[in-house]
């Protein structure tokens, strides 16, 4: 129970740094990995933080999921900002 959380964050972080890497827009780019990277710092805090009660406390950690869910939903945005629009009309 102590890694499927931290497991997944992990797992989302890469996937989601993937999409930003294709981001055409730099700008876009630089604040979906700076945000991106703030949100794996804090998780990776969060991990040594915990990992002395392992082995002690089995409860599920709830908040850093809420966290990573504010985390890449602020880097989604960040992504898409920076993606050209489809379905532009002629001009």
């Amino acid at each position: 129970m102590f890694i499927l959380p931290y497991g997944f964050s992990i797992a989302a972080y890469i996937w989601i740094g993937k999409k930003a890497w294709k981001t055409p827009n730099k700008v876009s780019k630089i604040i979906a990995f700076i945000i991106l990277a703030a949100g794996l710092g804090y998780t990776i805090y969060r991990m040594i933080a915990t990992s002395s009660k392992a082995f002690a406390d089995d409860r599920f950690e709830f908040i850093i999921l809420i966290v990573n869910v504010f985390v890449l939903f602020f880097a989604s945005i960040a992504i898409t900002l920076g993606e050209p629009e489809e379905n532009q009309p002629a001009k």
